[in-house]
């Protein structure tokens, strides 16, 4: 595989004209605000324009030169939302959006929400007009509330209403820092209109613009006493399970991870929407729904909801007795409580609450001590080793003879579409953006570990797909890395208009649209209600089909300036129409595929 690909030269496509050759001194307190966002070094704010904003705004274009940070032009606040959830999560860095006002933060809520149960770190800006009563026009009372940022207080991790100049920038930064502090999550602060087009005070105080005492804290270490208990734990156990959350979104988790399986011998599994380990590991058993309840101590690292970890929800799965669980995560200290996300409360017999990444480290180095010089432990290790190399071996064999199935058939298999999607890119340095979560096909995907896929919405908010693409797709182009996703027709018409973000400003993507015509989920959830009750199956479409006519998301595709192919609905000719697509994404274009899928 090629380490990256240049995209050529990627010049701003929006650049201001008839400014002084000097930079211009802040004149105004958005001037502040905007050299205030570069120093805090974001080179991207991703919004869709409003007036309530239009002093950053313009501060943004004829003071800063739409440099450090760049406007990213959405088309929809959700939009907006999204775009910065996966540029966050494909550059490892807080990202900033703008939402206008009341009514555009109410649109843009379910991306607020999506990116705090992601646990992303999203500094998101919005304004309002003037809050001084007697500067506001008609359209500022429209738009002004007490206090606006209620709409999203329940699901961010910190809110703020400054009035004065210095109050924002001090807010900036503080919001920054939060969001940036594990759990990582969504801030908001609603600037006012009267305070970006007013002057600056002479004895505004600005930071020292290095920005270097107000970072994040060092990551929080697991307590001595319970890191010695999980490793012994993990050491007498005959069948340990290492289930890998969040964390396998970041390349750097690779190799702990990779180094915890070795020593350890233990099976391996991914929590859901993200892939941990290699899928040719051979101790990874992900899909098999056994393992959980066979493993007498499980170890969830950094996982969303532990009861999902080692119940697996509806499956009937439960724990043989004396089965326990050690749980490392940072989600004990989240302080939001106002949603349900992340379960019940789980039944835990060990609770590590530190940052994954230092308490794997520890936890290796405690093992590494343990094991030395035990050759029957080591034995012991070995022949599990062995033992689940075969089961992942069986594993893998039924779970290709399941996608290999309906090869050939017309709507096409999601089995046959990701195994010439993923022929078609293995040898680029892909990176998967998205991916569909209830048929993507286990095992025919060659993942070699964490940082290879991005997850998916994180809160179930429909519609996350496309903008979420392509905002990951341009922290990708900045690494020279070949992004790729999988979404469902519901997911990209409700986003679709962030294809022409990703044409306008030359980010190059592969989008590739499961096309079963018909919100497929809610499809089955019907199928499961009928057989349920005695009725019959075959209405479980109504309500559900998009058909009649079919969308021609191609043409939708095309009409932003995409290239596009499909409704594709011959398997063999896949292959083909995704080479093409990869050569356009290789010249620096965006590509759509609608392919047709069974449901």
């Amino acid at each position: 595989m090629n380490d990256s690909i240049n995209y050529g030269s990627m010049k701003y496509p929006e650049t201001p004209v008839n400014l002084p050759a000097n930079q211009s001194k802040a004149e105004y307190g958005s001037d502040v605000m905007a050299d205030m966002l570069s120093a805090m070094g974001f080179k991207h704010i991703f919004l869709l324009p409003g007036s309530s904003f239009r002093g950053l705004h313009d501060s943004l274009v004829n003071h800063t030169r739409n440099q450090n940070p760049e406007m990213i032009m959405c088309t929809h606040e959700a939009v907006v939302m999204s775009m910065a959830h996966g540029y966050a999560k494909a550059s490892g860095k807080t990202s900033l959006a703008i939402i206008h006002d009341l009514v555009g933060l109410m649109t843009g809520s379910v991306g607020v929400f999506d990116a705090w149960c992601d646990r992303v770190p999203i500094l998101v800006l919005g304004g309002s007009g003037p809050f001084d009563p007697a500067k506001r026009r008609y359209i500022d009372y429209v738009h002004t509330a007490s206090m606006q940022s209620d709409l999203v207080k329940n699901f961010v991790k910190w809110t703020d209403e400054p009035l004065t100049l210095q109050s924002t920038l001090d807010s900036f930064l503080k919001a920054a820092k939060v969001s940036a502090t594990a759990p990582k999550g969504p801030t908001y602060i609603c600037t006012d209109l009267g305070v970006q087009e007013g002057g600056i005070d002479d004895d505004l105080v600005i930071p020292d613009q290095t920005l270097a005492r107000y970072q994040p804290a060092a990551p929080m270490a697991p307590n001595p006493g319970a890191l010695e208990n999980a490793a012994d734990m993990i050491l007498a156990a005959e069948m340990p399970l290492i289930v890998g959350g969040r964390l396998g979104r970041e390349m750097r988790s690779r190799d702990p991870l990779a180094e915890l399986a070795d020593l350890t011998g233990a099976a391996l599994m991914d929590d859901r929407h993200v892939v941990v380990f290699p899928t040719s590991h051979p101790q990874n058993l992900t899909g098999d729904r056994g393992m959980r309840a066979e493993a007498d101590v499980i170890l969830a690292v950094d996982c969303a909801d532990v009861t999902e970890a080692y119940d697996g929800y509806f499956q009937g799965v439960r724990g043989k007795d004396g089965q326990r669980v050690i749980e490392m995560t940072m989600e004990h200290v989240q302080e939001n409580s106002w949603s349900h996300y992340g379960g019940p409360v789980s039944a835990v017999d060990l609770q590590l609450d530190c940052d994954p990444h230092l308490g794997l480290a520890q936890l290796i180095g405690v093992l590494k001590e343990k094991l030395a010089g035990d050759d029957n432990l080591a034995k012991r290790i070995s022949d599990r080793k062995a033992a689940l190399a075969e089961r992942h071996k069986t594993l893998r064999h039924a779970q290709q003879d399941r996608w290999r199935e309906n090869w050939d058939s017309s709507p096409i298999a999601t089995g046959r579409m990701v195994y010439e999607l993923y022929h078609a890119v293995k040898d680029k340095p892909w990176t998967m953006t998205l991916r569909n979560n209830r048929s993507f096909p286990e095992g025919a995907w060659e993942f070699a570990g964490a940082g290879d896929y991005l997850g998916g919405d994180g809160g179930g908010g429909v519609g996350y797909g496309p903008g979420g693409m392509v905002g990951a797709s341009l922290a990708l182009r900045e690494q020279g890395r070949f992004p790729v996703g999988i979404t469902g027709d519901g997911d990209f018409l409700m986003g679709s208009h962030a294809t022409w973000t990703a044409c306008h400003y030359q980010i190059p993507t592969l989008m590739v649209i499961n096309n079963n015509n018909s919100w497929g989920n809610d499809e089955h959830h019907q199928i499961r209600v009928a057989d349920a009750r005695g009725r019959p199956p075959e209405n479980a479409w109504i309500g559900q089909r998009m058909a009649e006519p079919d969308i021609d998301f191609a043409t939708l595709a095309r009409s932003y300036g995409a290239w596009a192919e499909g409704p594709v609905d011959d398997p063999n000719a896949l292959a083909d129409v995704f080479r093409r697509a990869v050569a356009e994404v290789d010249s620096g274009n965006v590509a759509v595929v609608d392919v047709r899928t069974m449901l």
